[in-house]
């Protein structure tokens, strides 16, 4: 492992906390769903939030049955933060993981999660969820595009040699989350006091903290859509309070670790997106005005080098933001970082390969700036020799090129193989625009 670590890590107790309020409408598909778990050496910590319905008459009837079950009942509602810390407290298991009691869980995620973990040697595994209504979804495809694409040793990331997008690896969602006690007992891994958005703050320190993680590519964690939802005793709607307030304290966090110029490119790279997700959220606004009038300037964005610390859909987005542009045509912002992705590279020589519909859009674009490019490309042989933009379609057997940039990600493999060593740098133009650029790489 990393840091030179000499621990071997075993698999042994797992500790699985649930914090509850007034979760009687779905308890008990949750209580069996936990039990019922193909590794029976868990503890089961279950923290009543001040519960006023049948919660904790459900789960001391359980608790009779099966000792695994511990339930702890706070008579006053203190919020889902509180009630996971009060239950990380009490775990005395090698591993933790929180779920909530409103959601399901597949009945080999324990075990599997486990296994790999102590395989890979790793302090943190995560897997995959999906969403339901009434029944969960079976053979679930999971889209780990994006991972793949920020770590070539995906499923498995060695955090030390990943810090400048560790958070665009790791997701927020701690329920997907196994991990080993040397992180759940570190003091500044917790959560965060705030009526929402309180696992940011604990699941992206936890996974700073991590040696090593590996991805389980299965979604053994079923949530629950937010119908009927009420079991977190938390107000969704206040949301635009703290999810803003939660990354402030990430940002705290690692302003006080040495050499964290790459963390902070991480960081800065994963607010501007989560603002740009959020998007299509009602308190859109809301997040929209606090960034740009006060995070900002908090975090040292408003610095000039900021820029070429961006991926290039983050870059157009951001100058939207010091423009005080809210409205997002997304087609229109991810065309125009693709061509400016295009016009760093036509500094030396940049050839396209593709003529298809995102091919041909981009060629339409390019055509009203002053970016040069060398040749155009295509696969299909009933399109060589003709024109598309000015340009004429070339046979790309017999051309060499500096660079090519595929304009079609489905098939971005198959064309790869075709170029074989006529290019020096292939480029996905899909995966580029989300890409963070390196210490030295050429930036806008």
């Amino acid at each position: 492992m990393n840091n030179n670590s000499k621990q071997v890590l075993t698999k042994g107790l797992v500790s699985i906390v649930v914090p509850v309020y007034n979760g009687e409408q779905f308890l008990r598909e949750n209580i069996e769903s936990i039990i019922n778990q193909t590794y029976e050496q868990i503890e089961i910590i279950y923290v009543c939030d001040g519960c006023t319905d049948h919660t904790v008459e459900i789960l001391c009837e359980y608790a009779k049955k099966d000792f695994r079950i511990t339930v702890k009942v706070e008579t006053e509602n203190k919020g889902a933060a509180i009630s996971r810390n009060i239950g990380m407290n009490m775990a005395t298991g090698d591993w933790i993981i929180f779920f909530d009691a409103d959601d399901l869980f597949d009945s080999h995620m324990i075990e599997e999660m486990l296994e790999m973990a102590v395989n890979k040697q790793a302090d943190m595994a995560v897997c995959y969820l999906d969403y339901f209504d009434d029944e969960p979804h079976k053979d679930i495809l999971i889209d780990d595009t994006m991972r793949k694409w920020h770590c070539n040793t995906y499923p498995v990331i060695e955090t030390a040699d990943e810090q400048y997008h560790i958070l665009q690896i790791v997701d927020t969602v701690p329920c997907t989350k196994l991990i080993h006690k040397s992180l759940y007992t570190k003091e500044e891994v917790y959560f965060q006091n705030l009526p929402n958005a309180n696992d940011i703050y604990y699941s992206i320190v936890a996974a700073i903290n991590a040696n090593r993680i590996v991805y389980i590519e299965k979604a053994f964690f079923y949530y629950r859509s937010n119908k009927g939802r009420n079991t977190l005793s938390t107000d969704r709607n206040l949301r635009k309070n703290c999810v803003l307030e939660a990354y402030n304290k990430i940002f705290e966090y690692i302003q006080h670790r040495k050499n964290n110029r790459s963390l902070l490119r991480s960081f800065y790279n994963k607010v501007i997106n989560g603002l740009y997700v959020y998007s299509n959220y009602e308190v859109y606004n809301s997040l929209f005005d606090s960034f740009r009038n006060v995070y900002i300037k908090i975090w040292g964005m408003d610095r000039h080098d900021i820029m070429s610390q961006l991926s290039y859909i983050n870059k157009i987005y951001f100058k939207n933001v010091i423009d005080n542009i809210k409205e997002i045509d997304k087609p229109k912002l991810h065309m125009q970082a693709k061509v400016e992705f295009i016009r760093m590279l036509s500094q030396g020589d940049c050839s396209i390969w593709g003529t298809g519909t995102l091919g041909s859009s981009l060629l339409n674009e390019i055509s009203n700036t002053d970016i040069k490019i060398q040749h155009i490309f295509d696969s299909s042989q009933a399109k060589w020799g003709k024109e598309i933009q000015g340009y004429i379609i070339e046979n790309p057997i017999s051309t060499q090129a500096e660079n090519i940039v595929v304009t079609t990600p489905k098939y971005f493999y198959e064309i790869k193989d075709q170029i074989c060593d006529r290019a020096k740098n292939i480029y996905n133009l899909e995966q580029q625009i989300w890409m963070i650029p390196f210490e030295d790489e050429v930036v806008i």
